[in-house]
């Protein structure tokens, strides 16, 4: 599968008569794009707003976030099973517009109030602190607010949030159909040199079977009860791979966009051929509620890898769930045990001042990890001149059941407040140091 992702930057948006790109300026008709996302009826009321890096801009009630990417030759569509028919990706050509996401802020009457089943928003600042933390300050976000009508289930809200966003950023990448891109970059699993080092990435997403959504979907599939499967990378970048639209928003789980960029998959990609030999996915979903569960998911991974002849794997998880990290810390002890040696990427717990055990649960072969940085910490998030969002933006709530905040003004949140504020897969710059 070869696939070719062609590049076109965004270094403008303005709200003008049309809907065009040209020469680095993404044009948007706010009329055309309304009434398409008004389609649906679930949809009561829908708008536009921009937020630039560097300005003094809140973003609040963040769902999700996409990239406008278009599909103009191969198999499918991007985002398969949802914009169009099930049809395997990940080949043909991809146009992509960079340096700007559809950001969709979105509010509607929940039917879950409490738990990790109920819907979550977060927050994006453009400067200051927080803006350090996640790299949506430094896109331009095209922040599509929406409310929803009342009635509507949680998987109802799921389905009208992901459609409106998912349409617009279609929408919005049509403009590249006939323009040349800037730069077109290849991903494909060539046959390589034999003597480069076999490397598998085991991506294991925290999944729940209980919820209205599972938290992650594979072709429009949420994942529940379902053992490792073998993804070739290229199928992310056409986004095979979504969020749950009414909560991907949460700091604490990756939004689409984060999918579609996935930071391991895209360097793995650009070694392969030089430094390694990367083999492919396998997509665990973690999180199983018995102890047997767990022994199996560790034990088929593991399996999988050794099939494939795996020299070593690269091994990350997503959600803060003590549950999910035990999942991931068998399936890293299964690896070694059947000669695949493992590198562990994942953020660490360690309590507000560091000083608490950064790991739930540990085995003697998990020797070589990388910590992406500390659940724990908080940030102070000073007062902005402008906050952009759905709905009521003088008081927003989180997460359900938590404090109500005042955006307005500043206050003291914890890093799952941010969109993309906990790095999973080591897509950020943070650094530490030693005292």
């Amino acid at each position: 599968m070869r696939l070719e992702l062609a590049n076109f930057p965004v270094k403008d948006v303005r709200f003008d008569g049309r809907t065009n790109y040209h020469g680095g300026v993404l044009e948007i008709n706010r009329e055309e794009l309304v009434a398409l996302v008004l389609e649906d009826r679930k949809v009561v009321s829908a708008n536009f707003d921009v937020a630039v890096p560097g300005e003094q801009t809140r973003i609040v009630r963040v769902r999700d976030v996409v990239e406008p990417r278009l599909k103009v030759s191969g198999t499918g569509c991007v985002f398969p099973g949802i914009l169009g028919p099930v049809e395997t990706v990940g080949q043909g050509r991809t146009h992509r517009l960079s340096g700007v996401t559809v950001m969709t802020s979105a509010e509607y009457k929940l039917t879950i109030l409490e738990g990790n089943a109920a819907g979550r928003t977060a927050l994006v600042d453009m400067w200051g602190p927080a803006a350090q933390l996640t790299p949506f300050a430094s896109t331009i976000n095209i922040v599509l607010m929406l409310k929803l009508r009342d009635g509507v289930s949680e998987l109802e809200a799921h389905a009208a949030i992901q459609s409106a966003e998912l349409r617009v950023a279609q929408r919005l990448a049509e403009t590249t159909r006939e323009r040349a891109a800037e730069d077109v970059e290849v991903f494909e699993l060539f046959e390589t040199d034999p003597s480069l080092p076999r490397v598998v990435y085991i991506l294991g997403c925290r999944t729940t079977w209980h919820e209205p959504h599972s938290g992650v979907a594979l072709y429009g599939l949420p994942i529940r009860e379902s053992l490792p499967t073998l993804v070739h990378p290229n199928e992310f970048l056409d986004g095979a791979a979504t969020s749950d639209a009414r909560r991907g928003g949460k700091g604490t789980f990756p939004c689409t966009w984060e999918w579609m960029n996935h930071p391991v998959l895209l360097r793995l990609l650009r070694e392969h051929g030089k430094r390694l030999n990367f083999l492919g996915v396998i997509l665990q979903r973690t999180r199983f509620e018995s102890d047997f569960g767990k022994q199996v998911t560790a034990a088929c991974a593991s399996q999988m890898a050794r099939l494939l002849k795996a020299d070593g794997a690269v091994i990350t998880r997503t959600g803060p769930s003590g549950n999910n990290f035990i999942d991931v810390m068998l399936t890293v002890q299964a690896c070694e045990r059947k000669g695949v040696k493992t590198v562990f990427l994942t953020p660490e717990w360690g309590g507000r001042e560091g000083t608490e055990l950064p790991l739930v649960f540990y085995v003697p072969e998990a020797s070589a990890m990388v910590t992406t940085g500390s659940l724990d910490r908080v940030i102070t998030f000073p007062a902005p001149a402008k906050v952009i969002g759905a709905g009521d933006t003088q008081i927003v709530e989180i997460t359900p059941g938590d404090p109500l905040i005042s955006p307005s003004t500043s206050f003291v949140g914890d890093k799952g407040y941010l969109q993309g504020g906990i790095d999973w897969w080591g897509g950020t710059r943070h650094t530490c140091q030693v005292y």
